[in-house]
């Protein structure tokens, strides 16, 4: 057998996808599956929950949620999989790549799962709230864009969350046009322009989602 089939992904000349002989059957395939539903399932439900069910959360909030937990699975994989776990020969720098995608992978699949048994058939309320600014995505066809209205959500505190909404809703408001990456605190000191009806689902977890943005 030529050296070029010894290789951490063709290791004794196999495939890549095929099994080791020398390991149980198995537990191989437990761990395919179960890789395999993280990996395609997680980024899937969590873009699903972001669509059907995205929390109604400050903007900060849903950054340090995601990061940590990025970081925790990352950590976690050091347990999850150890060395033997690898094809043997394969570089660290791609077992650290691995460790980074599960970690984003889980992510997506928690915060999906969480979304959804949050969201799904939750009852709706509606409440007007005040907008201070609207900004959209810089695409040149219109079309294209994203439209951001920053509203206070929970009155009468004046924390600030942006977000997306038709292009109708947008072009109704007159309000101040923002840059994208306004400071927040910069957002929260601005005067109430105008208002916007939210309809929000009551999530059974005490996490409210949003429904819909529609003027008064």
């Amino acid at each position: 057998m030529s050296s070029t089939d010894q290789v951490w992904w063709r290791p004794g000349g196999r495939s890549p996808f095929s099994l080791d002989p020398t390991k149980r059957r198995l537990p191989q395939i437990a761990s395919i599956v179960g890789q395999s539903l993280i990996i395609f399932g997680g980024p899937l439900i969590g873009l699903m929950t972001i669509r059907s069910y995205p929390f109604l959360i400050e903007d900060r909030t849903i950054y340090i949620v995601g990061l940590a937990g990025i970081v925790f699975w990352f950590v976690a994989s050091f347990v999850l999989f150890g060395n033997k776990s690898f094809p043997r020969g394969m570089s660290a720098f791609l077992k650290l790549q691995f460790r980074a995608g599960f970690g984003l992978c889980m992510t997506f699949l928690i915060v999906g799962i969480v979304g959804i048994a949050n969201g799904y058939r939750t009852p709706l309320i509606s409440r007007d709230v005040a907008v201070v600014a609207k900004h959209t995505t810089r695409q040149s066809d219109p079309a294209n864009r994203t439209y951001y209205v920053a509203i206070r959500a929970w009155s009468p505190s004046r924390t600030v969350v942006e977000l997306s909404t038709r292009r109708e809703v947008y072009d109704r408001l007159a309000v101040p046009v923002t840059a994208i990456d306004t400071p927040e605190a910069e957002l929260e000191a601005m005067s109430d322009r105008a208002s916007v009806r939210l309809t929000v689902g009551q999530g059974r977890l005490g996490l409210e989602w949003l429904k819909g943005i529609e003027p008064p």
